[in-house]
């Protein structure tokens, strides 16, 4: 292929040319996407910003808000039983580098009137990830986790939404009676299972004690990484179209030289007319 720049010509293959459009637009594509990721991330970082600043909720305050408001962020203190009996381990969950399961467990607050495993018209409760336990010596044995039977008080922050995040296609509930072994969080299923109405959000321990280790993090990868990566995308692409240039520039040069060396060694002989 032959183009014609400033008087100048440059020749180079269609498929070399196809190759580093498709390189340099898959750059700034994903250097695009990051941007509109890390404007995402920052937008959800002043809405929970903006979430506790109201302060710690009590569960009254709580259910006084609208169903349809996003409760991402809210922060609650309340008092209540636990499920002793019931609760799940939440696969493929690591902290520090070794690999273990969040704890979760169903928390009836004490603005219920009589027991809530008796009740006949049961109350919504809410599901409490208390963190992180390690793993064991042999993952077909899942760990005894002791739940109090008192009542205890928790503060949380909460979270609405997606709540599985990512896990394999076939990943479901891998253990019978209880504790149960789980590979995503989705509150319908574990409402089923317990046979207990749920909140359709949960809420994540965030002091320590005495059953796991707290570890939640409202957004793993700040809104500066995805920046970074951004540039990283976009100097990736300038590089290879810088590269292109280069070589077809070389190639010219290259041409020129070689035209050059050849006129050297086959000089042009005089016209002989006598």
């Amino acid at each position: 292929m032959l183009i014609s720049l400033r008087n100048k010509q440059y020749q180079f293959s269609f498929i070399s040319l196809i190759l580093v459009i498709l390189v340099v637009s898959l750059c700034f594509y994903l250097a695009a996407w990051q941007m509109q990721r890390a404007e995402n991330k920052q937008q959800r970082l002043d809405y929970i910003e903006a979430m506790q600043s109201k302060g710690a909720l009590n569960w009254a305050k709580l259910n006084d808000l609208p169903a349809s408001f996003n409760k991402t962020g809210l922060q609650l203190k309340a008092t209540g039983k636990l499920d002793s009996h019931k609760y799940w381990l939440l696969d493929n969950r690591t902290l520090n580098g070794r690999p273990g399961y969040d704890v979760i467990t169903i928390f009836y607050p004490s603005i219920f009137n009589s027991s809530p495993f008796n009740s006949a018209k049961r109350q919504q409760a809410l599901l409490v990830n208390f963190g992180w336990i390690p793993q064991g010596e042999s993952r077909n044995q899942l760990p005894k986790v002791q739940l109090p039977k008192q009542e205890i008080a928790i503060n949380v922050q909460l979270k609405q939404g997606d709540l599985a995040g990512f896990y394999l296609s076939d990943a479901g509930l891998t253990a019978q009676g209880w504790p149960k072994q789980i590979q995503f969080i989705d509150i319908h299923m574990q409402a089923e299972q317990s046979s207990q109405q749920l909140v359709n959000f949960m809420a994540y321990v965030m002091d320590k004690n005495p059953l796991a280790e707290p570890h939640y993090q409202s957004v793993v990868m700040p809104p500066e990484k995805h920046h970074a990566y951004a540039l990283q995308w976009l100097l990736i692409g300038f590089a290879a179209l810088g590269i292109f240039i280069f070589a077809v520039r070389s190639q010219k040069k290259n041409q020129k030289n070689t035209q050059k060396a050849l006129n050297k060694q086959v000089p042009i002989g005089e016209v002989n007319d006598k």
